[in-house]
C-alpha cells in the first residue's frame, strides 16, 4: 500500500506515521512538508490513500504556512493528476465549526477528521485504511490440509515468508523462479474445509493457478508407498444415498484442463525428474515400506483418485471404492473440492493436485511415511510451477 502523507509538524507525522504501521502489514509511507512537493507528487504518482494537513508552509523556499482548503480541490481532483481517484483525508487540528468548504471537500471524497489528543482519528483512519489497502494478488496458491505438508516445502523454495493471516486466510508467502504465491492451510481436513479455503483464496487472491500438494491413500493393486499421484480425473467416493440395501453412491467426478493435464505430461517425461524427487530425502530405516530395501517412487502422470471427508482406515476398505470406478489409483479428503471451486472460479486458474502414497489400506499403516510423502509432493509442485504450469490459467 502507497500512502501520501502531507505533514509539517515532526511529533504529529511520527505519530499517524506509527499508526499506520500498526494497522497495515506492507505499507510505503512517502512524506511531504509543503504545499508545492504536495501537488508535484499527487500529479505525478498514483496513491492508495492520501492524509495532509491545510496549514502547512507554501514551499521549501517560503515557510510562510497557509491554509490551503482553497487549492485542495484544485490540486488533489485535478484531471490530469495521477491521484485523481485516490481518497484522502484531512487530519487538522483547526476548528471546523463553521467551515463551509468541509461540504464540498466530501463530495469529492476528501474527508475531514479533526486531529487532537484524545485519538478519536485513530477509529476513523484505520476504517479508511483498511478500505484502502489493495487487494493482495498472487501468481499460484498451493492447498494444504495439514501442517506438515506445508512445512515440506521449506527448502524447495526461492524465500519463505512466515505464517501470516492474509484476508483472514493462514498463509505462507514464497517465491518459486519467477512466480510469487503463498501456501494456504485449511483449518482441517475434509472436503468441506478444502472448498472454503480454496474459493476464499480463489476470491481474494486471483492466482492464475491454485493446486494441492500432500499425502493420501493408495488403492492395493493399483499403487504403492511413495508412489506420486498427479490426479487427471477425481471422484467424489461418499457422495450418494444410504437405503435398507445400503449405500448407493452418486457418480461425480472432474477432470484437468487439457492444456494443464499436457503441461504436467511434459513436466512427468522429463527423464531426470524421478532421480530428482528421490535425491537428498535421507530416510531412516522405519521410513522404508515393509519388504522394502530403498525409497523408490512411481509417477501416475494421469492418476484416477477419489476424494469423500470420511478417513479409510479398515483393511480392504479402499478396494471397496474402485466398485464402479476403472483403475482408481488412490483417494484423499480435499482433491475434488478444490478442482470443484477452481471451475466456478470467476478468474478461471489453472489446477491440479500431486500427493504421494503413504497408505495402502494393508499392512503399511500409520503415520512413518508421511515425512517422505509431504517432500515428494512438495518437490514435484515446486519443479511444475518452476517449469511454468502457472501460465495454463487465466492471463
Amino acid at each position: 500500500m502507497k500512502i501520501l502523507v502531507l505533514e509539517d509538524e515532526d511529533n504529529k507525522f511520527k505519530e499517524i506515521s506509527d499508526f499506520i504501521l500498526e494497522t497495515i502489514d506492507e505499507v510505503t509511507i512517502q512524506r511531504e512538508t509543503n504545499w508545492l512537493s504536495y501537488t508535484l507528487a499527487v500529479s505525478k504518482t498514483k496513491y492508495d490513500l492520501i492524509l495532509l494537513d491545510l496549514l502547512v508552509p507554501k514551499s521549501n523556499r517560503d515557510s510562510t504556512i497557509e491554509n490551503h482548503h482553497h487549492s485542495l480541490v484544485s490540486s488533489t481532483r485535478d484531471y490530469e493528476s495521477k491521484s485523481f481517484f485516490t481518497p484522502a483525508i484531512v487530519l487538522t487540528r483547526q476548528s471546523l465549526e463553521g467551515a463551509d468548504f468541509v461540504y464540498d471537500l466530501n463530495k469529492v471524497d476528501i474527508n475531514v477528521i479533526t486531529f487532537n489528543d484524545h485519538g478519536e482519528w485513530r477509529d476513523a483512519l484505520k476504517i479508511k485504511l483498511l478500505a484502502c489497502e489493495p487487494k493482495k494478488s498472487f501468481d499460484f496458491i498451493i492447498v494444504c490440509a495439514l501442517e506438515k505438508e506445508a512445512d515440506a516445502f521449506e527448502t524447495y523454495t526461492d524465500t519463505w515468508g512466515e505464517v501470516k493471516t492474509i484476508s483472514g486466510l493462514m498463509c505462507r508467502e514464497i517465491q518459486i523462479g519467477g512466480y510469487k504465491g503463498a501456501i494456504v492451510r485449511a483449518h482441517r481436513m475434509g472436503l468441506v474445509a478444502a472448498a472454503v479455503v480454496a474459493t476464499m483464496a480463489l476470491e481474494r487472491f486471483s492466482p492464475r493457478l491454485i493446486c494441492m500438494s500432500g499425502i493420501c491413500g493408495g488403492v492395493v493393486g493399483e499403487s504403492k508407498i511413495y508412489d506420486l499421484l498427479v490426479t487427471q480425473v477425481c471422484h467424489q467416493h461418499d457422495a450418494g444415498k444410504w437405503s435398507t440395501e445400503g449405500f448407493k453412491s452418486e457418480h461425480y467426478d472432474i477432470q484437468l484442463d487439457v492444456d494443464v493435464q499436457n503441461g504436467l505430461l511434459e513436466v512427468c517425461s522429463n527423464p531426470g525428474l524421478k532421480s530428482y524427487l528421490l535425491d537428498k530425502l535421507n530416510p531412516r530405516h522405519s521410513e522404508f515400506p515393509e519388504g522394502e530395501e530403498q525409497i523408490n517412487c512411481n509417477i501416475v502422470s494421469s492418476a484416477v483418485t477419489s476424494s469423500g471427508s470420511a478417513v479409510v482406515a479398515e483393511d480392504g476398505k479402499s478396494s471397496t471404492l474402485s466398485v464402479g470406478q476403472r483403475k482408481l489409483s488412490g483417494f484423499d479428503m480435499e482433491i475434488y473440492s478444490i478442482y470443484e471451486a477452481a471451475r466456478y472460479a470467476r478468474n478461471k486458474p489453472a489446477y491440479f493436485a500431486a500427493k504421494a502414497v503413504v497408505d495402502d489400506g494393508g499392512k503399511n499403516k500409520g503415520d512413518k511415511f508421511h515425512r517422505i510423502g509431504c517432500l515428494l509432493s512438495a518437490k514435484f509442485i515446486v519443479t511444475a510451477i518452476r517449469a511454468g504450469i502457472v501460465n495454463e490459467g487465466a492471463s
